[in-house]
């Protein structure tokens, strides 16, 4: 049965003509929104960065390479990779670091794609130059942390930058032939489903390869979770959640990726929303009930919202 959204495994196949496995690969850099010690940061953001779990222990690039590569052939019987710099930020290095250690991944094993994670405000013109130099031996694409477009609730979170950063980066990332992939959260603190909704119709006429939606998830050690426990804000359970999925799905244009469009926490971890469903199941979910409501990606496209952030 073919899925009412634009999976992005479907993007990847029609992209690179078969199917291509992520390696994630922390190569240490942190994050500017935190302090030395690794205190501060965004609100919702785990210690770790969301490293993945391949790769625990390992430090050297190479090791994390290999690791990553023999646990997706041997679980998913893939043959081809893509390098996913995933933990914290991406580009938060010099000039003279990011090029070494990008060349480091890239020797490492022929990857089909470099995709680098990062903040809108950590791409100053010397990396937009060196991605655009990569761009020339390999597909290089970035994983933007947008969240929303709602500059009320990125200060609430403690993002660091505002919306105007977010839209710069995709034109500067775009007008030179790389390929952008949207992050963003649905149910972050104070937002509403119009708050969804026009995130959702602002970045569908942007020049976007994709999104990666997550529904908010409140992590343990946190300053969410200490927010949280404090004086609890709702948050979505399933079937709330579905529905704002659906709708954000529906604004966005037939050919724009779905990346995710739920969050994976280890239960140690979480301290809520607590799910009946597990991640496949819900995903199953979505798909079926789009289905039998004749929903589909980009049925809501044309319809604009007029808002202020």
């Amino acid at each position: 049965m073919q899925s009412p959204y634009y999976t992005y495994k479907q993007y990847l196949i029609d992209t690179y003509g078969h199917r291509v496995y992520r390696v994630p690969i922390d190569l240490g850099w942190g994050c500017p929104n935190r302090d030395d010690d690794g205190s501060g940061g965004c609100t919702f953001c785990p210690g770790d960065g969301a490293r993945g779990v391949q790769i625990t222990g390992k430090d050297d690039i190479e090791a994390q390479v290999t690791a990553g590569v023999d646990f997706a052939r041997e679980r998913y019987g893939v043959e081809y990779f893509m390098a996913y710099i995933q933990a914290f930020t991406g580009t938060h290095a010099d000039f003279t670091e990011q090029e070494q250690e990008y060349r480091r991944v890239l020797d490492a094993y022929p990857f089909e794609s470099l995709t680098i994670g990062t903040r809108p405000d950590c791409l100053p013109e010397s990396t937009l130059n060196l991605l655009t130099e990569f761009q020339q031996e390999v597909d290089v694409i970035v994983e933007l942390g947008v969240q929303t477009i709602h500059d009320v609730t990125l200060d609430r979170i403690r993002r660091s930058h505002h919306w105007t950063e977010s839209r710069a980066a995709i034109d500067a990332l775009t007008d030179r032939g790389i390929r952008v992939i949207a992050h963003v959260i649905l149910g972050l603190p104070g937002e509403t489903p119009e708050h969804f909704a026009q995130t959702a119709t602002t970045l569908a006429h942007l020049p976007l390869d994709g999104v990666k939606i997550h529904n908010l998830h409140v992590i343990r050690s946190t300053a969410l979770a200490e927010e949280y426990e404090a004086r609890p804000f709702p948050l979505m359970d399933e079937d709330d959640y579905a529905e704002e999925v659906i709708g954000f799905i529906q604004r966005l244009p037939p050919r724009m990726a779905i990346l995710r469009i739920n969050t994976d926490t280890p239960e140690e971890d979480l301290v809520a929303p607590r799910w009946h469903l597990k991640k496949g199941s819900f995903i199953h979910m979505i798909e079926q009930r789009m289905q039998t409501t004749n929903r589909r990606q980009g049925d809501l496209f044309n319809r604009l919202i007029t808002f202020k952030c």
